[in-house]
């Protein structure tokens, strides 16, 4: 039987840490990386702390997995804060240009190791006995409804979307996230922002109407949001997807079934999803790079500038050619 795509990720990690690690001149006992991650409780959290288990045992690596955020990962790790990091390509992509959310900011140390270790897609749920449950996406958005609703933390990928999403529906011009919630908050609407878990509390309390977040299939806070309250989950529309097509993401199902309890759990969910991420790696500084008598073999920055292309990045290939020479120092700042 052929290894999964995960299964084959997960190698590619430990293979291109222990070589990083090897070429960063100590032994791999004594290195100790921090590895920023997701929200607790959410996917990527406990990807990493898998992962971390894994190189512990496979590379005797000693990796602190840390909570993070889709936005804020490449920062951390561009400045040193964070070894490694989760990551989305239009992010990472847009990380590497130095475009929105990251203008004038280039993170051109940033490398890709792996990807594809799961496929993680949006949830737009609200309360089933709320009016809300009797409305479409473009009917809420539209008609600027008043709701309480739950979001995800500044920095996370789930926010990034979020203020995406009410930008195509013209509640602010491109860059101007604050006077999209704006917007929204002037008719009416109250944001919560928590973890993935306190997301599901707040809606099981009936604190908020919904919640708009982010996870892989099925996503557990999700399921224990649906055990204790009746919720459905909404389609996004057409034009929505195409729009967010532009930034990488893609059209997908939540199958029927993901979410038995779901008062539409029996039929499938057209949603938006995004490639799983990829773990960027900064370079190392170039007192301890591999000398130039040394090939270093990566996924090169090819991958990042593909990374948010026109073409789906699942459809690329990574370079992984071997550069020789030592590398640019890592940036101070």
């Amino acid at each position: 039987m052929q290894k999964s795509v995960a299964q084959k990720s997960v190698g590619l990690v430990v293979v291109a840490l222990a070589l990083v690690v090897a070429l960063a001149g100590g032994a791999a006992a004594q290195q100790s990386l921090t590895w920023t991650a997701g929200a607790v409780g959410g996917g990527w959290y406990a990807i990493s702390g898998g992962m971390a288990e894994l190189l512990r045992e496979k590379a005797n690596l000693n990796i602190k997995v840390i909570p993070g955020g889709g936005t804020q990962n490449p920062l951390l790790v561009e400045k040193g804060d964070a070894e490694l990091g989760m990551g989305l390509p239009p992010l990472l992509g847009a990380a590497f240009r130095g475009e929105d959310p990251y203008p004038g900011q280039k993170m051109e140390h940033l490398r890709a190791l792996a990807g594809n270790m799961s496929l993680n897609t949006f949830h737009f749920y609200v309360a089933a006995d709320s009016p809300f449950a009797k409305m479409t996406m473009d009917e809420i958005f539209k008609g600027k409804k008043p709701m309480r609703l739950a979001i995800s933390k500044p920095g996370s990928s789930d926010v990034w979307v979020f203020e995406k999403i009410m930008e195509f529906y013209g509640y602010c011009q491109p860059g101007k996230t604050a006077d999209c919630y704006k917007t929204w908050e002037a008719a009416g609407t109250k944001f919560f922002r928590g973890s993935y878990s306190e997301q599901a509390g707040a809606f099981k309390d009936r604190n908020v109407d919904g919640t708009f977040t982010f996870l892989a299939l099925p996503g557990a806070s999700i399921t224990e949001a649906s055990v204790g309250r009746e919720l459905k989950l909404l389609a996004f529309p057409k034009p929505l997807l195409e729009f967010l097509g532009k930034f990488g993401m893609g059209e997908g199902v939540i199958p029927a079934g993901t979410y038995p309890k779901a008062v539409n759990g029996s039929e499938p969910v057209v949603s938006a999803t995004m490639t799983t991420p990829a773990v960027a790696l900064p370079i190392p500084s170039s007192d301890t790079a591999a000398s130039s008598e040394s090939g270093t073999c990566s996924v090169s920055e090819g991958l990042l500038k593909r990374l948010s292309s026109e073409k789906p990045p699942w459809q690329t290939r990574p370079d992984t050619s071997c550069t020789r020479g030592a590398r640019p120092p890592r940036p101070t700042s």
